[in-house]
């Protein structure tokens, strides 16, 4: 009897090995009906954490368009979407599925109405029941503590992990900071389970800060860790230098991270597990991760004391001054190096003033910056050069060169400043005015408006030349076997576009994509945000779909990852084309009010990610 009951799942690949025609299938599943339901992986979740919006259709394998979402920035901030399809044959019976999935970030607490979902299959309009959630402050009740299958999903659906097996966390070195000093963050992961890959998803906001990035290598350096008594694998995956742009309490926005978590299979048949996307060993399940909010003590710097010159840096600071030679003669041209070096944010100190003498001609300096990223401290060198023409003979003192800045350690003002530099000017004086001080503009390049007389030999040719010998006739006679040889190879690519399909569809996939883009370009304004980033959404689909001939309605995105590593496609492409894809969706759901340029920036995002996929895909 159990035998009899037991449920298999079953795919089109196992029908065909059976003889099943697959003809026979579609009759089958055509005579299914459309059902249309949403369910939550829980309904009690805690603040910061994430919940998974479900939507289940029955009947099909894919949808005419995307669901339209309710409106949820009340409660939640989207995070991204995956979808999954399946087809069983239960005691004889067969039925597909599609399931759509959409991970949300809890960011208030109380009870809250997730409204229906409107979609449209098959030209007709269905909408799910409401759901209610509970937002919770402290971890909900019943969390799960291994891998589990949420409460009324199909089998096969998300699994979730347990809190304490995978985890980020973000540090500062310091809790109270002056104005201008640095706070280090840092973003660890830590995992006792398999991640095979990790990707940001939102960025901690960086409001009220100067953010400067520490480099990170591609692959992170895995460490081992032991916290509350429990042996971890962690990495650093984020590690920033915030500068407080004004004084009080700063609050440091979460980070969130979308990991690919190996979990173990869970059902003994092999048909279930393969065709859902696994392996004997086990499968990729997508996990959000997300660290907590940080508040820093920022202090405002002391009035008293401060110097009319500060320029607001704030560390420890050295200046040295040079010149590449203290003797030279009239109209003779002298390099000035000012070099500034120490901690702090160097990248926003001034150009320094200078009282230069007055016969000195001085053109503007050229600026160049190095930061260097040391543990918990960040340091770096400015380099200002100048050129300086002396228009008069005599002996000529540089000033010393002065900044003053505010030390955090001392908490006092300081003063760097260099020594003076001494120039024995000879020669003849600059008849007429001479320009005192700076000069207007930079270095301009002298002769040109010489224009040199050519003076090579001519060449002379031969009048009794072959006519074989002359490129007239060689054109004359190739441009017809040319042309002929063009019409038939454009006669064969116009019957082959009318056979292949596959092929018709890769040949047009850039050009579609260019006219869908200039049709996002044009919607280039904050007040049509959601339909510009679903012209953008529908390129990027639309793109991959005609590449590798596969419908764009229910793309099933593990498929494609699978199938763009099938044809040579580099991870790192691969990534940056989902990651384009997921901003997308973010913001047709949840726009965050980007600007336009901000837009724009992302719209040649969308472009190169597109060539480089094109570029990979056809080599």
């Amino acid at each position: 009897m159990r035998q009899q009951t037991r449920r298999t799942t079953w795919r089109i690949a196992c029908c065909t090995v059976l003889g099943i025609p697959v003809s026979a299938i579609s009759m089958l599943l055509s005579a299914q009906d459309v059902a249309v339901r949403s369910y939550l992986n829980s309904a009690q979740v805690a603040s910061n954490q994430q919940f998974v919006l479900s939507v289940e259709i029955s009947g099909v394998q894919r949808v005419d368009r995307d669901p339209m979402l309710p409106d949820m920035s009340g409660f939640a901030t989207y995070l991204g979407s995956s979808s999954s399809s399946q087809m069983q044959i239960i005691n004889g019976r067969t039925s597909v599925s599609i399931t759509l999935q959409y991970r949300f970030l809890a960011i208030a607490e109380g009870n809250f109405e997730i409204p229906p979902v409107q979609v449209e299959v098959n030209g007709q309009a269905f909408a799910t029941d409401p759901l209610q959630i509970e937002i919770m402050a402290g971890a909900a009740p019943g969390a799960p503590q291994s891998p589990r299958r949420p409460a009324g999903a199909p089998q096969g659906g998300e699994v979730e992990i347990a809190p304490e097996d995978l985890f980020i966390t973000a540090t500062v070195s310091k809790a109270r900071v002056h104005q201008g000093e640095p706070v280090i963050v840092e973003y660890r992961i830590y995992t006792r389970v398999s991640v095979s890959s990790y990707s940001v998803t939102k960025s901690p906001g960086t409001a009220g800060f100067w953010a400067e990035e520490y480099p990170q290598p591609p692959s992170p350096a895995v460490d081992t860790e032991v916290r509350n008594g429990m042996q971890y694998a962690a990495a650093t995956i984020k590690k920033t230098a915030l500068f407080a742009t004004s004084a009080g309490r700063k609050t440091i926005d979460p980070m969130t991270v979308e990991a690919q978590v190996r979990v173990r299979r869970r059902s003994f048949d092999v048909f279930d597990d393969f065709f859902r996307g696994g392996s004997l060993l086990g499968r990729n399940v997508a996990t959000l991760l997300s660290s907590e909010a940080i508040e820093v003590e920022v202090l405002p710097l002391p009035e008293a004391g401060r110097p009319a010159e500060f320029g607001g840096l704030v560390g420890d600071l050295g200046i040295t001054a040079s010149v590449d030679k203290v003797e030279a003669e009239t109209n003779e041209a002298i390099t000035l190096s000012v070099r500034v070096e120490g901690e702090g944010n160097i990248r926003t100190l001034p150009e320094p003033t200078i009282d230069f003498p007055a016969d000195f001609e001085v053109y503007p300096p050229e600026i160049s910056e190095q930061v260097d990223w040391s543990g918990d401290l960040v340091t770096g060198r400015k380099t200002f050069e100048y050129v300086l023409i002396p228009r008069a003979p005599g002996r000529r003192t540089i000033p010393a060169i002065e900044f003053s800045y505010f030390d955090p350690a001392r908490g006092s003002y300081e003063l760097a400043a260099s020594t003076p530099i001494a120039v024995e000017v000879t020669g003849e004086p600059v008849l007429g005015p001479v320009a005192a001080g700076r000069a207007r503009g930079a270095i301009e390049p002298l002769r040109e408006d010489i224009r040199f007389i050519n003076i090579r030999e001519p060449s002379f040719q031969p009048v009794d030349r072959s006519l074989v010998t002359e490129l007239g006739f060689w054109v004359v006679f190739l441009v017809p076997l040319t042309i002929v040889a063009g019409a038939l190879g454009v006669r064969r690519h116009r019957d082959r576009l009318q056979g292949d399909v596959a092929y018709a569809r890769r040949r047009r996939a850039s050009r579609v994509a260019r006219k869908r883009l200039s049709r996002a370009r044009a919607l280039l304004n904050t007040d049509t945000q959601r339909e510009f980033f679903a012209e953008t959404g529908k390129a990027l689909q639309g793109f991959i779909g005609d590449k590798l001939n596969i419908a764009e309605a229910g793309l099933i995105r593990e498929d494609v990852r699978t199938r763009l590593a099938e044809r040579g496609v580099s991870d790192e492409v691969t990534r940056a084309y989902f990651d384009c894809l997921g901003v997308c969706d973010r913001q047709r759901f949840a726009p965050s009010g980007m600007d336009a340029a901000e837009m724009q920036a992302f719209l040649a995002r969308a472009e190169q990610v597109m060539t480089d996929l094109d570029r990979e895909i056809t080599r």
